[in-house]
C-alpha cells in the first residue's frame, strides 16, 4: 500500500527535501501538523493563514468537503485501511480507493470542487 498524501504535504515536501534529502513526506506531514500549519486532512490551519505561513486557498480551489470525503471512504471496505504502526499512521488500498473514487464519479453524487480534487488523486494513482 503507497500512502496517498495531501497536496499541500507533496508541494512542503518538494521544497522541504531540496533543502534536507533524508527527510520524508511523513515527516513533512508530522511536523507541519505539529506546527499548526495543516490539520489532519492536510488543509491549512486558520493560525497558519492568518500568521502568513500559507496563502487561503483562491475560491474555486476549495479543499475536499469532508461530505465529499466521506462519501469515497464510505465505498471502500473497512479491511481497506491499515494502520501501519512503523509509520505510526494509517494507509490505504489503492485499488480500493480507485474502485471509490470511480463510483462516486459515476453516480454524480460529489461536489464540482469534489470531483475535481478525486479525478486528480485518480491520476497519481498507479495501476
Amino acid at each position: 500500500m503507497n500512502i496517498i498524501y495531501p497536496p499541500l504535504v507533496e508541494q512542503m515536501y518538494k521544497f522541504m527535501h531540496e533543502i534536507n534529502k533524508s527527510l520524508t513526506k511523513q515527516d513533512v506531514y508530522k511536523k507541519a501538523i505539529e506546527n499548526n500549519m495543516i490539520d489532519y486532512q492536510g488543509n491549512p490551519t486558520k493560525d497558519a493563514i492568518e500568521k502568513g505561513y500559507i496563502q487561503e486557498v483562491p475560491t474555486g480551489k476549495e479543499p475536499t468537503s469532508d461530505k465529499d470525503l466521506d462519501n469515497v471512504f464510505s465505498r471502500m471496505p473497512d479491511s481497506a485501511f491499515k494502520w501501519v504502526k512503523s509509520e505510526g499512521q494509517y494507509a490505504m488500498d489503492q485499488q480500493e480507493l480507485k474502485k471509490a473514487i470511480l463510483s462516486a464519479l459515476k453516480d454524480g453524487s460529489l461536489s464540482p470542487v469534489g470531483r475535481k480534487h478525486w479525478l486528480e488523486v485518480l491520476a497519481k494513482i498507479r495501476n
